[in-house]
C-alpha cells in the first residue's frame, strides 16, 4: 500500500494512526478529478477532524465504536482511490473498506458505501427494536457515511425537543427550569447548548471528565465539577438568576440520579444519552473511572457487563423516582428503558415516552428534517451566506428564523463550517437550487454538500405487506430499505451511505451544489425522493 500524498498524511508514520491530524482541505483548488469526489474526499476528512471527531486517532467519528473506516490502511487506500476516480466511475466501500472502482456514467453516484448484503436484515426482536418499535424518529447519524459534522448535527433534534416540551408544560417558557440527563458524548454534549439556548439551566452527568472539557472547549458547555454539592450551587443561583448556563458533573447516573432523588432535588426535565444501547463498550457502571472502565473491558468483560446491568438498573430506578416526585421523563432513544426492563426493572420499557413519539411527530408527519449544510470553502462567511439566503427566500417561516438566528449566535463551527436546520422538502429543494446558483456565481467560494438520513426499523418492514411478486422474483420485506436506498443514490446523489444493523437500516444521502446547470436538477429530484417521504410514509404505516 503506497504512501498518501503530501497533505493528506504523514509518510513518516507507517503505523497509519498518525496519517489524519489536521483538518479537510479547503478553498476552491482540487484535489480530485472533479467537485463530486472533492466533496467526499473532503467530507471523509472532516468527519476525523480533531473538532469533530470523538476519538480521531482511532477512526471514531462518533460514539463509543462509530468508525468512519475499518483501519488506516482502508483510510489511506480511500484517500487514494478518490483522488484518482474519473467522472464515470463509481468507488465501492463495504464494512469501512474500498472494495473496487466500477465503470458507471456521470449521472451515478460517485461513491456506494455499505456495510450489509442487500437483503440481510435479521428479524429477532433485540433491545432497538424493544426500545424503537413503533416510533418515529429522526434518522441518527451514520459516521460510516463521511457526513458527520459533529456535535452540532445533533443540536437542533435537542432544540426541538426541548422546545416542545417546554410549550406542552412550561407555557413556551423554559428560563429559570432545571433540565438534567445523563452522558455528554457527541449526541449528548448538544443537550446543554440546547437547554441554554431555550434560557434553561442544564446538568449533564458524565464518567470521563474529557468529555466535559471537550463540550466547554466547543462552546456547549460552561462548568466542569467534580461534586454533586458544587454543581447544584452553580445551578440554583443561576435557576434563582434565571440565567442560561450548563454544568457538567464528572459522575455516575447510577449514583448521581438517586442521589438527586434522596435530596428532593426535582429537575423539571429529565432524561438521558449515556451509551446504555451498548452496555459493554458505551455504558460506564459506577464506582468506575473512564481508565479503570477501558481496563476492565479488556480484562474481565463478564465482570464488565455484571456491574452494566446492576449499574442500568439502579439508573433507572433513580429516574422513576424522580418522576413519581413530578419530574417531566422521556427516553431520548438510547435503549435505556429496554436494557432497565431487561436486566430487573419490571415496565421500564414503557415507563416513560419516547422524544420523537411524544414531542417531534408534528415536525416529522409534516415532511420537516434535520438537513446538513456544509461549505466546502471552510469559510465561515459561505454559511453566513446560507443564513441570509434562508431568511431572505422565507422570510415567514418563523421557526427557521428563529433558529438560524440562535445558531448564528450560539453555535461554533467543528471542522468544514456547516449548519444544520429542520426543512421540509419544498424548502430544501429551493435553497439547494438557489446555492447552486451562488456557487456558479461565484459568490461562494466552493460548492456546498447537502446531506440527510432516511431509516426505516425491523419492525416497520415486517409490518408491510407479505413478500411482492414483482417480475417472477420473490422480494421479501427486509429487500426493501436497501432496495429504496440504491434507487435514491441513483436519483441525483453524490455519494449514499447504507447501513443496516438488527433493528433498522440508515440511508445517507449527500449531494452537491457544485454550480453546474445539471446540478440543480438532479438537487431537486434526489431532495424529493429523500427523508420527509420516508417519514409519512412510515406514519401512515404506523396508523394502519
Amino acid at each position: 500500500m503506497s504512501q498518501a500524498k503530501s497533505g493528506f498524511g504523514h509518510q513518516d508514520d507507517p503505523s497509519g494512526k498518525g496519517m489524519h491530524q489536521g483538518r479537510s482541505p479547503r478553498g476552491p483548488g482540487l484535489n480530485c478529478q472533479g467537485w463530486h469526489q472533492e466533496a467526499a474526499l473532503r467530507m471523509l476528512m472532516n468527519s476525523l477532524d480533531p473538532e469533530v471527531a470523538e476519538k480521531p486517532g482511532e477512526l471514531i467519528a462518533c460514539g463509543a465504536t462509530g468508525k468512519v473506516l475499518r483501519n488506516w490502511e482502508s483510510y489511506q487506500a480511500t484517500v487514494e482511490a478518490l483522488k484518482a476516480l474519473k467522472g464515470e466511475e463509481t468507488l465501492l466501500v463495504q464494512s469501512g473498506r474500498p472494495i473496487g472502482v466500477l465503470k458507471t456514467r456521470r449521472d451515478a453516484p460517485r461513491v456506494i458505501i455499505s456495510d450489509t448484503t442487500v437483503g440481510n436484515l435479521p428479524t429477532s426482536d433485540t433491545l432497538d427494536q424493544i426500545e424503537q418499535r413503533e416510533v418515529l424518529k429522526p434518522a441518527a447519524a451514520d459516521p460510516g457515511s463521511w457526513t458527520y459534522v459533529g456535535t452540532q448535527q445533533n443540536l437542533p433534534i435537542a432544540f426541538q425537543t426541548f422546545g416542545a416540551v417546554a410549550q406542552k408544560y412550561f407555557r413556551d417558557d423554559l428560563t429559570g427550569r432545571l433540565i438534567v440527563s445523563g452522558g455528554m458524548g457527541a449526541a449528548g454534549g448538544a443537550l446543554p447548548l440546547a437547554a441554554v439556548m431555550l434560557g434553561a439551566t442544564f446538568l449533564g452527568i458524565e464518567v470521563d471528565g474529557e468529555r466535559i472539557r471537550r463540550r466547554i472547549r466547543a462552546g456547549y458547555c460552561d462548568y466542569c465539577v467534580n461534586t454533586l454539592d458544587e454543581a447544584l450551587r452553580i445551578l440554583k443561583n443561576a435557576v434563582r438568576q434565571k440565567q442560561g448556563v450548563a454544568v457538567g458533573l464528572v459522575g455516575n447516573c447510577a449514583e448521581v440520579v438517586p442521589e438527586l432523588a434522596s435530596r428532593g432535588v426535582l429537575p423539571d426535565i429529565l432524561t438521558d444519552q449515556t451509551s446504555a444501547h451498548d452496555l459493554l463498550n458505551g455504558y460506564v457502571p459506577a464506582g468506575l473511572n473512564a481508565e479503570d472502565a477501558d481496563a476492565l473491558r479488556r480484562e474481565n468483560p463478564q465482570d464488565y457487563m455484571s456491574r452494566s446491568r446492576n449499574s442500568i438498573a439502579r439508573h433507572f430506578e433513580g429516574m422513576l423516582a424522580l418522576q413519581k416526585l413530578g419530574s417531566i421523563v422521556f427516553k431520548f432513544g438510547n435503549n435505556l428503558g429496554a436494557a432497565a426492563e431487561q436486566y430487573g426493572v419490571a415496565g421500564a420499557a414503557s415507563a416513560f415516552p419516547d422524544f420523537a413519539g411524544t414531542y417531534l411527530r408534528a415536525l416529522l408527519s409534516a415532511g420537516l428534517a434535520p438537513i446538513r449544510w456544509v461549505a466546502l470553502s471552510g469559510e465561515p462567511g459561505d454559511i453566513r451566506r446560507f443564513d441570509e439566503l434562508a431568511l431572505e427566500l422565507f422570510p415567514g417561516d418563523l421557526p427557521l428564523a428563529r433558529w438560524i438566528q440562535l445558531a448564528g449566535k450560539y453555535v461554533g463551527f467543528q471542522g468544514l463550517p456547516a449548519r444544520v436546520c429542520w426543512m421540509d422538502q419544498e424548502t430544501r429543494i429551493q435553497l439547494a437550487e438557489r446555492l447552486n446558483s451562488l456557487v456558479a456565481y461565484g459568490t461562494l467560494k466552493a460548492p456546498f454538500v447537502i446531506a440527510f438520513e432516511q431509516a426505516i426499523t425491523n419492525h416497520q418492514i415486517s409490518a408491510r405487506a407479505q413478500p411482492d411478486r414483482v417480475e417472477g422474483k420473490w422480494h421479501s420485506p427486509g429487500d426493501w430499505p436497501a432496495m429504496e436506498a440504491l434507487v435514491d443514490a441513483a436519483s441525483g446523489t453524490s455519494w449514499a451511505s447504507l447501513k443496516c444493523e438488527t433493528s433498522y437500516a440508515l440511508a445517507t444521502m449527500a449531494l452537491v451544489a457544485d454550480g453546474a446547470p445539471k446540478a440543480a436538477k438532479s438537487l431537486a429530484h434526489a431532495l424529493k425522493r429523500g427523508y420527509a417521504r420516508k417519514f409519512i410514509h412510515l406514519g401512515t404505516q404506523r396508523s394502519q
